[in-house]
């Protein structure tokens, strides 16, 4: 029996629906476990790898703090699985890195400190590298649900 032009146009638009998540998801998942992969802090003897977040003692990559629609969710290196896996089409989820020196790890820092030590610090990058992926990323993903 064929189905109706509204039960047809209902079950594509669940289908469609489930894709769109699969696809957000996966995507959100992509940059974020690329932006939470390590690498060996220059004072702990790495260098600079742009896109990777320097580890030292942990408490960078443990600063990580998740806010879904407004509310603040978990904290930690993994805080970012369980707010997308209870995320829903048309939620906004932000990321944040809560370690005080984040920014400038991030960014990079030239000149006196609150304490009057000078530094030239060149920035790691891990969060604008990888949003900077977000597109291909995403089509990427695109391409894995089409026809599913």
């Amino acid at each position: 029996m064929a189905l109706t032009f509204t039960a047809s146009t209902r079950k594509w638009e669940k289908l469609t629906a489930k894709a769109m998540l699969a696809v957000a998801v996966d995507s959100i998942q992509d940059v974020m476990e690329a932006a939470q992969t390590t690498a060996q802090g220059k004072t702990a003897g790495g260098t600079i790898i742009e896109g990777r977040i320097p580890v030292v003692t942990s408490d960078l990559v443990n600063s990580l703090a998740v806010e879904t629609n407004g509310v603040l969710g978990g904290e930690g290196a993994n805080s970012y699985v369980t707010a997308i896996g209870g995320m829903n089409l048309g939620d906004t989820l932000r990321f944040g890195w809560t370690a005080e020196y984040s920014a400038r790890v991030h960014s990079g820092f030239s000149g006196p400190d609150s304490l009057g030590r000078v530094y030239n610090q060149k920035g790691w990058h891990w969060i604008s590298a990888n949003a900077v992926r977000w597109q291909s990323i995403v089509r990427r993903n695109v391409d894995k649900y089409k026809g599913k």
